[in-house]
């Protein structure tokens, strides 16, 4: 059984464990049994407001079990003051509910930690897609996130690559993100050849992480 911490497309007849990322602007008829929910710092605009009534409506459903994605790009995207502005209700609502924060960060993770220092969350925060140095993986590791890899793994020299052999295996996840052709056996194959284990007992560290993290029945 794989875990797919975080996925735009969902796998039909699918046996394993996928926590699948929620359109707000086109919901299914239909909740998938495990998903997230939340507005990517991408679509910010002043429209959202209604964008988090929505979300507000849905995070209450059983299926709804992480906040997100949601977070900071400095790349792409509105200002990152209103940025900012749209994560801290993210922040405010995963801690109502009790449910993890699924964090999408480019080139801000300085500010998503500050922010953890600040707010001092009982929720668990996860790093999706985390392709940084070690250096931020250090100082993340130090304020308790977690981290899922995905398409970096596959570039040799990336700092994903690089930084997830440095990640306590009880902190540790694996993903697909919006890569409509990579397979999450593919994810587990490469990850498994950069920590030097079996695939088997990497499934099974991910299935006891998820277990850990989100209240599933």
């Amino acid at each position: 059984m794989f875990v797919n911490l975080h996925t735009h497309h969902p796998l039909k007849n699918n046996s394993g464990i996928e926590i699948v990322n929620i359109d707000l602007h086109h919901l299914p008829n239909q909740l998938p049994p495990l998903c997230s929910a939340g507005i990517h710092p991408w679509h910010v605009n002043n429209n959202s407001i209604k964008d988090l009534e929505t979300l507000q409506r849905l995070a209450g459903q059983k299926s709804i079990i992480a906040i997100g994605e949601c977070g900071l790009d400095k790349l792409r995207g509105p200002d990152l003051n209103m940025q900012m502005k749209f994560f801290n209700v993210h922040i405010e609502l995963s801690e109502s509910l009790q449910l993890p924060l699924i964090i999408h960060c480019i080139k801000s993770y300085s500010e998503i930690i500050k922010l953890r220092k600040d707010y001092q969350p009982q929720q668990p925060w996860i790093f999706h897609g985390f392709n940084a140095s070690a250096e931020t993986c250090q100082q993340a590791l130090k304020h308790g996130f977690y981290f899922s890899f995905g398409n970096s793994l596959f570039k040799k020299q990336s700092k994903g690559s690089k930084a997830i052999p440095l990640i306590p295996t009880n902190r540790l996840f694996l993903e697909t993100d919006d890569e409509k052709q990579l397979s999450i056996a593919l994810v587990y194959q490469r990850a498994s050849e950069l920590l030097k284990i079996e695939t088997s007992q990497l499934q099974a560290i991910t299935k006891n992480n998820f277990k850990q993290l989100f209240n599933v029945d």
